[in-house]
């Protein structure tokens, strides 16, 4: 591994404007812990959320979709 690579879990985040349109993605790893700030959305919109993970051994399943304030 490269110096300063980091190994272990990285979690996704797809958010978008309906549960069918989740065409934003935010990806981190998992020690950064469990919030994330997003300053790229229009305030007043509603928003939608589901949350994947991977890693060396694959990707889980998609959680369900969920609105967000």
């Amino acid at each position: 591994m490269a110096a300063g690579a980091r190994s272990g879990r990285l979690q996704c985040a797809l958010v978008g404007i309906a549960p069918s349109k989740l065409y934003q993605t935010y990806q981190r790893f998992a020690d950064q812990g469990t919030t994330l700030e997003l300053r790229a959305l229009t305030v007043g919109q509603g928003y939608w959320v589901a949350i994947e993970s991977f890693d060396e051994n694959g990707v889980s399943t998609l959680s369900s979709v969920v609105p967000i304030r």
